[in-house]
This record gives structure tokens, C-alpha cells and sequence, in this order.
């Protein structure tokens, strides 16, 4: 007994099927393999697929292809846990660091070395924005289309040469055209680790990859970047803030090139995994009904995507729980300084932001189970703090700010491990992926602008639209 050929389920329409070759001892639970390989490139079937019947013309193919143990898929695991998932969240990881540093560096003097006044540096964190937005979707196409590993590694690499390239700019000219081509790259950051962690686990194993590779502990390694640079003595051709910068981008290229070496484009091109257990990584992926990878573009997809009411469901959670976002990323140590810290001082207690949005993303899971209104509960938590909270209190403050960058786990628990989960067929994905990174880049856009350079950052404006976005 066996199922039909490996495919996106989106696309199980009459006259797609194929007679099909049964590959003998098989478990009933895999498809059944062909052995007529253009037959299921002109059908446009998944990429499994291909590799399934260019495995079944081989004169081995029936030892590759036996059951397997649960040992054996337990190795394979282990393998995908110990090389992929790590090169994919440091690279996740420092596409938030190369995004967030120009905050951090207002501290270091940035403002006053490149002469930014009035609204210059609220445009010039959020500007990075606009290039993610022009470049998402061609990015998400790319990565489809292409070898997904190496367009990975190439805008990784890319991210540490224009952190590099804002070491030189001179005025918020360049510094605002060098942060748009920064967000050119970093477009496919968010929909690139969905489309990966599809492609390389079980749906129920994708959860906590997705919490682990989008996770915001990017401020841990800020935070000690900046707190040793404070150590350099600065002179007239490298300051602190442009030795940041430099640190930072040596880091992303070196993760760009180790992407580039150990990150194969799927798990058929996986050269650190034997042939049985590229198999093994494949075929456990046949129950997936969200598909593996399918390099055709289908339009049907497309239009269901767009006529699919929770895309935009996904659109709106994405723009209202990232306007804290946008402004916290550029204005947090802006805000941190009225309390009047040190600068030392600021470095070290921006760390612990990244580990409170994290661990709230487990909290709000539990909370969820327990009494079904979390995001009543944190509604309140954001309102007592920065309504009641007065501004002369400082502990209370620092405390309500950090409360804040819970908003990280409701946009992950209620918009990204569902559509991760959720989304079949690799054409979907891509729409639906990127039609959520846009709303996150309109929130992020729209947070920094909250801050005004007339009014002190640390009240005003800047605390507004928290509680709204909560609620």
C-alpha cells in the first residue's frame, strides 16, 4: 500500500497524477516513487520529488530507500540541530544587530559626528524600511527560484559590508542611503527563515526552531559589543561608534562565508548528510502538508494567498505589535540616557531586553492555556507601568520600558509560528510571507516617528502608542 507522488498539496488537481512505481519495502506512510523523472519535472512537482525518482534509477536505490529506524531519523535531526539551525539563527540573528547598531551608536556620538538634526535620525532609522519593502518580494522570489542556501549566505554577506560601508558616510545623506541599501538585503530575512525551517523540519518540530532562530537575544551580543568598545580610547580616524560598526560587520561577513560553505539550498543538496540520510532528511518530510521546496512559480497560489482572509489577519498583527518595535530599536538608548545612566551603565541594561521578549514568548503560551486573555493581561501590565509609573520614579520606569519589549511574543506566538505552521506550497509561502514582512516593515516605519527631536524622548510621544498597540 502506498500514497501518491511527493507534491505540493495546493496543486492535487485531476490529470496530475502519474502511474506511479512502487519502491518495494516501503513503509506505507511514504509515496510512491516513479522512476519517469522529466514526467514529474514537466508536472512541476516538489523538488522531493525529483530527488525521489533520480534516487529510484539508481542500482542501490533499494537499500537507500528502505525504512528507516528511529535511531537513524533521531541522527539526522541531530545533524540538521547542529549545523543548519545554528548558521540560520546567527545569520537571523545579526540581520537584527546591523539593524538595531544605529541606536545603540547614539550613545557613542553618531548624531553629533554626521550632524543629524530635527527628524534626520528618526528617518534614518526607519528609511532602512523602505528598501526591505521595495526588495521583499523579489528577494522571497529568489529565494524560491534559486539556490536558497547561497542567496541566504550572499545577503548575509552583504549585510556586513554595508555595516562596513556606514563606517565612512559624513552627513544623514549618506548615512540614510547606506541604511536604505542595508534594508535591500536584510527583505528576506524574516520570510527566508520561514521558507527554510519548512524545508528542513516537521511541522511539529518547527515551533521551537522558529522561536530559536527569531529569537531577540541579539541585544545580549549588542550590549557586550558596546560595553568593550567603551574600552577603546577614540581618535580622529576610527571613534567608538564607526569601531562598532566595524566589529559588527566583520561578524556578518564571516557568518555570510560559513552560510555560503555549510548551507545547502535543501536537504537533497546537503553535502555533510550521507545519501541514506539525505533520504531520511526528505522522506520523514512527506506527512509535511505545507511542502518542502517548488522552484515554479503558481499563480493559483498566489491569488489564494490574496483572497485568503488570514494573510491579512497575519498583515495586521505584523503592523501593530512592530510600531514598538521601530521606535525602541532606534530610541532605546536615547530614551535609557533621560533616566540619567551612564553610558556603561545604558550598554549593560540594554541587554536584558532581548531575553524578556524571548522568555515572554514561552510565558504568553502558557498564559494563553491558562486563562485565554493574554494580551488583556499585558495590555494591563504596559498601561500601570507607563501611565501610573511617574516619571521621577526611576526603577519604575526602566522596569516599565523593559515590560514593553514584551510585545515580541504575541507577534510571535499569533503571527509567525501560525503562518509558518499554517501556510502550504512554497508559492503561497512566499506571498503570504511577504505580505506579513511588509506589515512589519510599515510598523517599523512608523514606531521611530513617534519620537520627536522637540520633545524629551523618554515621555511624550514616545510612550503613546505602546499601550495602543498592545490592546
Amino acid at each position: 500500500m502506498g500514497t501518491t507522488a511527493y507534491h505540493e498539496h495546493d496543486d492535487r488537481e485531476k490529470g496530475d497524477m502519474m502511474e506511479p512505481q512502487v519502491i518495494p519495502h516501503a513503509p506505507d506512510e511514504l509515496v510512491i516513487h516513479t522512476k519517469d523523472l522529466d514526467a514529474i519535472k514537466d508536472k512541476n512537482y516538489d523538488v522531493g520529488a525529483e530527488y525521489f525518482a533520480e534516487l529510484a534509477q539508481r542500482a542501490d536505490a533499494h537499500e537507500i530507500m528502505a525504512p528507516w529506524t528511529e535511531a537513524e531519523e533521531k541522527s539526522v535531526l541531530r545533524k540538521l540541530d547542529m549545523i543548519v539551525l545554528p548558521l540560520v539563527t546567527m545569520s537571523s540573528m545579526m540581520g537584527g544587530i546591523d539593524k538595531v547598531i544605529l541606536g545603540t551608536s547614539a550613545s557613542f556620538g553618531v548624531r553629533t559626528d554626521l550632524h543629524l538634526v530635527g527628524q534626520e535620525y528618526s528617518w534614518s532609522s526607519s528609511i532602512i524600511f523602505f528598501g526591505s519593502i521595495l526588495t521583499e518580494f523579489l528577494q522571497s522570489w529568489l529565494i524560491q527560484k534559486l539556490l536558497t542556501g547561497k542567496v541566504f549566505s550572499f545577503n548575509v554577506f552583504m549585510f556586513g559590508i554595508m555595516t562596513f560601508a556606514t563606517m565612512g558616510v559624513k552627513n544623514a545623506g549618506g548615512l540614510q542611503a547606506v541604511r536604505f541599501i542595508l534594508g535591500m538585503f536584510e527583505g528576506m530575512n524574516t520570510s527566508g527563515a520561514g521558507l527554510v525551517i519548512g524545508m528542513w523540519w516537521k511541522k511539529e518540530e518547527q515551533g521551537v526552531r522558529t522561536v530559536i532562530v527569531l529569537n531577540t537575544l541579539s541585544s545580549v551580543v549588542n550590549g557586550l559589543l558596546s560595553y568593550a568598545v567603551q574600552f577603546y580610547t577614540p581618535t580622529a580616524h576610527l571613534s567608538r561608534w564607526q569601531l562598532l560598526f566595524l566589529i559588527t560587520a566583520c561578524i556578518s561577513v564571516t557568518f555570510g562565508i560559513l552560510d555560503w560553505i555549510f548551507f545547502p539550498s535543501n536537504p537533497t543538496k546537503a553535502w555533510w548528510l550521507t545519501e541514506r540520510q539525505r533520504y531520511i532528511a526528505v522522506a520523514r518530510l512527506t506527512g509535511v502538508q505545507t511542502g518542502m521546496v517548488n522552484t515554479h512559480t503558481k499563480w493559483n497560489q498566489v491569488k489564494e494567498a490574496l483572497l485568503d482572509v488570514r494573510t491579512w489577519l497575519y498583515f495586521l498583527i505584523s503592523i501593530t505589535l512592530n510600531i514598538p518595535n521601530g521606535g525602541l530599536s532606534g530610541f532605546y538608548s536615547i530614551v535609557v540616557a533621560n533616566l540619567h545612566f551612564s553610558t556603561k551603565q545604558l550598554t549593560l541594561m540594554n541587554m536584558p531586553t532581548g531575553p524578556i521578549g524571548w522568555f515572554a514568548v514561552f510565558f504568553w503560551v502558557w498564559l494563553a492555556k491558562q486563562t485565554r486573555q493574554p494580551l488583556l493581561c499585558a495590555m494591563g501590565s504596559v498601561l500601570v507601568v507607563l501611565k501610573v509609573v511617574p516619571h521621577s520614579n526611576i526603577g519604575g520606569s526602566l522596569a516599565g520600558l523593559y515590560i514593553v519589549y514584551m510585545y515580541w511574543a504575541p507577534y510571535m506566538v499569533y503571527s509567525q509560528l501560525m503562518m509558518y505552521r499554517n501556510v502550504g506550497g512554497t508559492t503561497k509561502k512566499v506571498a503570504v510571507f511577504g505580505i506579513s514582512y511588509l506589515g512589519y516593515a510599515v510598523g517599523n516605519l512608523v514606531g521611530p516617528q513617534s519620537f520627536r527631536a522637540k520633545e524629551d524622548p523618554s515621555v511624550a510621544q514616545s510612550s503613546r502608542p505602546t499601550p495602543v498597540i498592545s490592546a
